[in-house]
């Protein structure tokens, strides 16, 4: 059965995804490809066509028990905390142009700090006075692909970092929370098509992981970064980085895109310092935009809840 092979191809293909950008666009489906092969699976078995039903069934599985590791909650000892802290992030489409309406939905939201894509700085300032629950800004985005983050909380310090010549650029915050310092990055990585783009979005990511070794004290980084937690390439900046996708053991959170679900996959990521511990993740309302935001919830481990900030 022809379409068995495909799918069966596409799944082993992206687990080479590390070697080829185009391979690495195989790599973003793997729930899709364990739930097509296991209804293949049981179609072949009626049909009697054993051995494809057998290949099928054993794609499934083996795509299952990876997401299964991936999406089961691991157990975390109790941990004295300084309260709930919540960070979203948000790709707001540079064409939608009803900031009204995200200005409500990130109300709604009830965050601490959102960091937003496609935004530049005219736009982020109209956006602001939809905000009123958020008077801390940073928005030094020159163009429509630009990162901005809005705040409940005092902006200590803040800058913009060229994480890759000709690449993005990040928005870099440390908000004062209940007198703790707290770095926030906000960016928006390269799409993955094309060698080029590939290789910014990619060097871009590992020039994240570094940064995040320098920086002291409890850190977030959110984005919307064109790559899946299924990639070998996602896979690779994280284990050579002390960072934590926030979403690991939280279930299946997809962000994009709005318009057809049942390609949804995870592009928008919150990674966080060992400081924190991850209590959930989830998705925040339709705002316009072909993504949702993507929201984490986590708090303070004993360690870092005793830190205070330094001198502003």
């Amino acid at each position: 059965m022809p379409l068995t092979c495909v799918v069966l191809s596409a799944l082993v293909l992206g687990l080479a995804g590390r070697w080829w950008w185009v391979l690495d666009l195989f790599s973003h489906f793997r729930l899709q490809y364990a739930v097509a092969l296991g209804a293949l699976a049981m179609v072949l078995s009626v049909l009697r066509w054993h051995k494809l039903a057998f290949l099928a069934f054993a794609g499934s599985f083996a795509a299952t028990v990876s997401i299964v590791s991936y999406t089961a909650a691991a157990a975390q000892p109790a941990q004295a905390t300084a309260g709930r802290f919540r960070f979203a992030t948000f790709n707001v489409f540079y064409l939608n142009e009803d900031l009204a309406r995200i200005g409500a939905g990130l109300e709604s939201m009830g965050v601490d700090v959102v960091a937003l894509q496609e935004l530049d700085a005219t736009r982020a300032r109209a956006l602001a006075k939809y905000l009123p629950s958020y008077p801390h800004a940073y928005f030094d985005a020159a163009h429509h692909y630009g990162a901005v983050v809005f705040s409940r909380w005092p902006i200590l310090r803040s800058q913009t970092i060229e994480l890759v010549p000709e690449g993005p650029r990040a928005a870099q915050v440390v908000l004062d929370w209940h007198g703790r310092a707290i770095t926030v990055i906000g960016t928006h990585l390269h799409w993955p098509f094309g060698a080029h783009n590939t290789r910014l979005r990619d060097g871009a990511l590992r020039r994240l992981v570094r940064l995040a070794a320098t920086l002291p004290g409890p850190l977030l980084i959110g984005g919307d970064f064109n790559i899946t937690s299924w990639s070998p390439r996602f896979q690779d900046a994280l284990a050579a980085s002390s960072l934590v996708d926030c979403a690991r053991g939280h279930g299946l959170v997809a962000t994009w895109p709005t318009f057809f679900s049942p390609l949804s996959i995870r592009i928008d990521h919150c990674l966080a310092s060992k400081d924190w511990q991850v209590i959930g993740v989830r998705t925040g309302p339709s705002l316009g935009s072909d993504h949702y935001p993507a929201i984490a919830e986590l708090t303070l481990r004993r360690q870092a809840a005793l830190a205070t900030p330094p001198p502003a």
